[in-house]
């Protein structure tokens, strides 16, 4: 079994090369010396049939078609031009009729079925005309037998390697399938951020008029303007967003959270049972609404896969701030015991997305400890 392992991995022209090496030094002789045992064929003749039946045996591996039918004109030629001794019931020479049996399981094997069909149809034709009447029933049998195990033998091959093909693309539509939905989640969450931002343009630009006073009319058809392109741009926002959201989904009013929401968040995980640390580095100050809500979605995110797959193991989420960017890292220990299997989400793929949205990068994966750890950089400015 190794042997054959290392021949099919030979390179091609090493495998040819070695096959015209068994035909040339194995089969020539062979059909060389078998020939004049069925055939009355002159010593002069008898290189040229030992010849025909090699080349048939060497077109085997490359041209099944070929060999099929060049075998069967070299079986249907020899009887006709030669003497068969004693009434022999192969009429061929014995190597010649092996090598047609196994022609034909060939060409069924790797031919399309519409040139196979030839072969199914030559093939119990050529045996019937040329083997022993007593023999016939047998030859017919054998022929048919290797006619269907090898055709059912290929279907299943097909099958199994279109089954394999599919589910490759079906994890690969997964998983756009999952960055496409996280994507449209975030457009909501921006939606909502950006909706509160332009409602408050709009509040601001109409009362303009009635907070300052003696505004010149241009300046309050300014303010007028302001807040009609505002209105518009919030409808725009508002059109786009019932693109992204689905019929089963209603819309979410509240306010989306941000970072100053995280000490709540990790107080509700901690009456969950979980035991996580938080802890902030740095000077707080005000984010872009998609690094604020991004950061909180990725803490929220890796807590809960936390949960799912070491739970109760401590956790760590440290959130810095540092003068370009705003960094995340949320890490837990391994668990004594090993953690139950549980069925993989896309959980990962949402935390990116979220970090690459906004001009960031996310890495996780486990951690020497055994542990889990994903690191986060949000740049504060885009």
């Amino acid at each position: 079994m190794r042997l054959w392992r290392q021949l099919v991995r030979t390179p091609p022209r090493i495998q040819t090369a070695l096959w015209a090496l068994v035909a040339l030094g194995a089969y020539f002789p062979l059909a060389l010396a078998g020939a004049p045992s069925v055939l009355d064929i002159s010593p002069d003749w008898m290189p040229v049939v030992a010849g025909a039946e090699t080349a048939v045996f060497w077109a085997l591996r490359r041209y099944p078609v070929t060999a099929w039918y060049g075998g069967a004109t070299v079986a249907v030629v020899l009887p006709s031009c030669f003497e068969v001794l004693d009434d022999d019931p192969w009429h061929w020479p014995p190597l010649l009729g092996f090598t047609l049996i196994v022609a034909f399981a060939n060409i069924c094997a790797r031919a399309p079925r519409r040139v196979a069909a030839g072969a199914w149809v030559t093939a119990p034709v050529l045996f019937f005309a040329y083997a022993n009447p007593d023999a016939r029933p047998g030859w017919i049998i054998l022929l048919v037998a290797i006619a269907v195990v090898t055709d059912v033998v290929r279907t299943l091959r097909r099958t199994r390697r279109a089954l394999g093909h599919e589910r490759e693309l079906t994890e690969a539509e997964k998983a756009r399938t999952a960055v496409l939905e996280e994507r449209a989640r975030i457009a909501r969450d921006l939606h909502d951020v950006v909706a509160h931002h332009m409602s408050m343009v709009v509040v601001q630009a109409e009362t303009a008029p009635y907070r300052l006073g003696d505004l010149s009319p241009e300046a309050s058809a300014d303010f007028a303007a302001i807040s009609s392109t505002a209105r518009e741009a919030l409808n725009e926002v508002r059109g786009l967003l019932g693109v992204l959201r689905s019929e089963e989904m209603s819309a979410d009013l509240r306010p989306q959270p941000g970072c100053a929401d995280l000490p709540d968040l990790v107080h509700s995980a901690t009456k969950a049972g979980a035991d996580v640390e938080f802890t902030r580095t740095g000077e707080p100050r005000p984010l872009r609404p998609g690094v604020d809500v991004g950061a909180y979605r990725i803490v929220q995110e890796s807590l809960a896969n936390a949960a799912r797959h070491a739970p109760g193991a401590p956790v760590k989420v440290e959130l810095t701030y540092t003068a370009e960017a705003l960094e995340i890292d949320v890490v837990n220990e391994s668990r004594a015991d090993p953690p139950k299997k549980t069925q993989p989400g896309h959980g990962l793929t949402g935390m990116t997305e979220r970090a690459t949205v906004v001009g960031g990068e996310l890495h996780a994966g486990p951690t020497p400890d055994g542990g889990f750890a994903v690191r986060a950089r949000l740049p504060i400015e885009p």
